[in-house]
């Protein structure tokens, strides 16, 4: 079996969410023995698309009797790979909606988001799969702990706070900031996108946020320098005011780090109290929490929840995506 999975950036630094669910699903089929290809031009048994900017690409593949998946909701902090609005309630793009229709099978990391996108107007065949890391991609050797301490000039023994997201999210950067502030000797590193065609949306947002001076924004770096932030870091924050997130906390998870998650990321299946996390009301409530744990002090979910990452390993994903290919072919 031959996969065509397109997932184009501008540049090749640009490494969010989109790109890292690439990287799994191609992790997943190599360990399923089944190859994969990105270029169109190739002949395939099955294309498997991540982003709506692919629908035109999708329908040259129907033309050509090629069956197609699409995986929706599993990068929604990444604007390019999102299917999802927020105008007075979360929805799906309409442009999201219509490449969902045209594919022969959807697939969603929740059962929860399953429903959503039934009732949201998807009538396409919908199946659960739920995210999936490459746990030794995150192994703290301590040559890959460095790469983030070079690139941002960080010293050895400072303690950081790693958090993801959307520029947009004014909600959840607002609670960011306030949690930020109870937490004086934390530097807290923000890694968000922005829109490919917002070229200044990263720059007028740090000019007009007024942020402490230990939160930090960073737009999209490469892919080894966040899996070292996350090395390097004691916690990783879990916004979701916006939009579920699975890439962000599996990953750390997987890295062993502990995730905090404000009260709006319940409902995410992946984010269970006392087990894979610790919910939090308010964001000073999480700054108590952060300086605890900085100091030793606080209890923590890591262990249980990297068992939750090894439960998600590329193995088990990648025998469940193959019987998936196949029941389309």
């Amino acid at each position: 079996m031959k996969v065509f999975i397109p997932y184009s950036t501008r540049k090749a630094t640009d490494a969010f969410e989109g790109s890292r669910l690439r990287k799994t699903l191609k992790g997943a089929c190599e360990v399923a023995d089944i190859s994969w290809v990105d270029s169109p031009r190739e002949k395939v048994d099955v294309a498997h698309f991540l982003a709506p900017s692919d629908h035109a690409l999708l329908k040259e593949k129907k033309e050509e009797g090629v069956p197609c998946v699409v995986s929706a909701f599993f990068a929604e902090d990444d604007p390019r790979a999102s299917f999802l609005t927020v105008k007075t309630k979360l929805e799906i793009t309409k442009r999201g909606l219509s490449m969902l229709n045209d594919a022969d099978l959807v697939l969603v990391p929740s059962e929860r988001l399953k429903i959503f996108a039934k009732e949201s107007g998807v009538f396409t065949r919908i199946e659960v799969l739920e995210p999936a890391v490459r746990i030794n991609r995150f192994s703290n050797t301590a040559a890959e702990s460095r790469i983030f301490q070079r690139y941002f000039a960080v010293r050895p023994e400072e303690k950081i706070v790693v958090a993801t997201g959307s520029y947009y999210d004014k909600k959840g950067f607002n609670s960011i900031k306030k949690a930020v502030k109870a937490c004086p000797n934390l530097s807290f590193y923000f890694f968000g996108s922005t829109y490919s065609n917002d070229r200044f949306g990263f720059f007028r947002f740090i000019r007009g946020f007024g942020k402490p001076d230990n939160l930090h924004f960073q737009n999209i770096v490469q892919d080894d320098i966040y899996r070292s932030a996350l090395m390097n870091s004691i916690a990783y924050i879990a916004t979701d005011s916006m939009r579920p997130n699975s890439i962000g906390p599996m990953e750390a998870f997987a890295s062993k780090t502990q995730v905090v998650a404000f009260a709006s990321a319940r409902g995410n299946p992946l984010l269970v109290e006392g087990e894979s996390c610790y919910f939090f009301e308010t964001p000073e409530e999480m700054g108590k929490y952060l300086s605890a744990l900085n100091s030793g002090k606080a209890e923590s979910t890591i262990d249980s929840a990297f068992v939750i990452a090894k439960s998600h390993n590329l193995i088990h994903h990648g025998t469940k995506l193959k019987t998936l290919y196949e029941s389309i072919i």
